[in-house]
């Protein structure tokens, strides 16, 4: 969910006035009065203002942190909240497989060079 309130905390934090934040943003002050009272805002916007304070759009937004032990591949939602089917000692096991048969490669490679 959006959080509009986020922008007002970040230009009062930085000491800037409206008027100079969205001039800073090209945007009317019409549409930041708008957005802060719960209007859409369009993702350019919100763009120019996350990189003029130096932080990730989903900054704007309410974050779900979930303390499930999986390790997702695949995300549900908007991206905030990350689940999947892989538990991380079977994650773990595939890395070290993973690692097994890129040393095994690499020995391979090795061979070949020496016979040329």
């Amino acid at each position: 969910m959006f959080k509009p309130q986020r922008i007002l905390e970040l230009i009062e934090n930085n000491k800037l006035t409206k008027k100079a934040f969205c001039d800073k943003v090209e945007i009317s002050e019409q549409t930041l009065a708008n957005v802060l009272r719960g209007s859409d805002i369009g993702s350019k916007k919100l763009e120019r203002i996350a990189i003029l304070f130096g932080v990730s759009m989903d900054y704007f937004f309410e974050n779900e942190i979930s303390t499930h032990p999986n390790i997702g591949h695949s995300i549900n939602g908007n991206g905030n909240n990350i689940s999947g089917d892989i538990r991380l000692n079977e994650c773990q096991r595939e890395i070290e497989h993973l690692k097994e048969l890129l040393s095994e490669k690499e020995r391979t490679i090795q061979i070949l060079l020496k016979k040329n």
